[in-house]
């Protein structure tokens, strides 16, 4: 994991690497705010296929190449600084994207390589929305890696970002990345006082308040997912199950990867609570019928699976869910 002077570090020893080429041709074409723009399209196109099936290696790849040409217009195309700032931003965001589909399909490794480039670019661009979602993703494959001081650091690191001191989404989001990193930890206290933070910011948040596409996933039914995800790690499941549920109910019909992903958190729940039947009726809607080819969503199956035969091994429901994932 990076640490904030490595952001620091990075960003200034890497700029020559990433913009320094051979020699310019005479003529350079011309780079301004529309391009930006087009550029920006495809990310919110991206993101909108991620809300769909979730992340995966296609997605990943898409994100990779769209980087790599906001970087070569940046090195070949004329022009002004405020448009230079921005194409670092587009291209630090691709590459943030490129991290979040590699975390989703857990190919963490991969995901640790873009969280480095995209470090770099996001120190660059000067803009604090793509650093908070740069840190904010670090902090999620830490934890991925069972690195949960470092998911915690990273998760800290948000509140230094201009998007956090500015808009109250941004500050609520920073806050129950906290939540989750210090219930990992068992650090109840703190993971409470950073649920109630990220509700009590939301409520101050401008919903129409125009943002990034990386942060329309975040309404107040995420909240309550990530919320339930909390309680769900502080040995709360009753409480887990009652936000997981709220989650549900605000998901829009495009989200399915985030659906199959809460109807495992509420089966995760319900099994914890001993209600073996339902929590085997709530998965069996993961399955197929979502769509969603996240590979978070087949993990936490697992866990599931694990947890159900652990508490009850010699069910007839157990056994019919042990068929029903063989032959899935």
């Amino acid at each position: 994991m990076l640490g904030r002077r490595t952001f620091i570090s990075v960003a200034t020893g890497a700029a020559v690497a990433i913009t320094t080429g051979t020699a310019a041709a005479t003529a350079r074409p011309t780079v301004g705010h529309s391009d930006v723009d087009r550029l920006r399209g495809l990310l919110a196109e991206l993101w909108l296929e991620d809300d769909r099936n979730g992340g995966g290696p296609v997605l990943e790849k898409r994100a990779s190449d769209l980087a790599a040409r906001t970087l070569s217009l940046q090195q070949h195309g004329s022009a002004s600084q405020r448009v230079r700032s921005r194409l670092y931003a587009v291209a630090a965001a691709f590459t943030g994207f490129a991290m979040f589909a590699a975390i989703d399909s857990r190919r963490l490794g991969e995901a640790q390589r873009y969280l480095e480039q995209a470090v770099t670019l996001a120190g660059l661009s000067g803009d604090g929305q793509v650093k908070h979602q740069t840190w904010r993703y670090a902090a999620m494959l830490a934890g991925q890696r069972g690195r949960y001081a470092d998911s915690l650091a990273a998760a800290e690191a948000c509140t230094g970002t201009r998007a956090h001191r500015t808009d109250p989404l941004y500050a609520s989001l920073t806050h129950s990345r906290i939540a989750l990193s210090a219930s990992s930890l068992g650090d109840k206290n703190r993971a409470l006082r950073a649920l109630e933070r990220a509700h009590t910011a939301y409520d101050r948040a401008d919903p129409a308040e125009a943002r990034p596409s990386s942060v329309a996933f975040y309404t107040r039914g995420e909240l309550h997912g990530l919320t339930g995800i909390t309680h769900y790690r502080l040995r709360d499941p009753e409480t887990a199950e009652f936000h997981a549920h709220q989650c549900l109910a605000d998901l829009r019909p495009e989200q399915r990867r985030n659906r199959a992903y809460y109807l495992s958190q509420a089966a995760l729940a319900q099994v914890a609570q001993g209600d073996i039947e339902q929590a085997v009726a709530t998965a069996t809607h993961v399955i197929a019928p979502t769509g969603a080819d996240s590979g978070r969503v087949p993990h936490l199956l697992g866990s599931f699976t694990s947890a159900l035969n652990q508490a009850a091994p010699q069910a007839a429901v157990t056994r019919q869910w042990n068929d029903r994932t063989r032959t899935a």
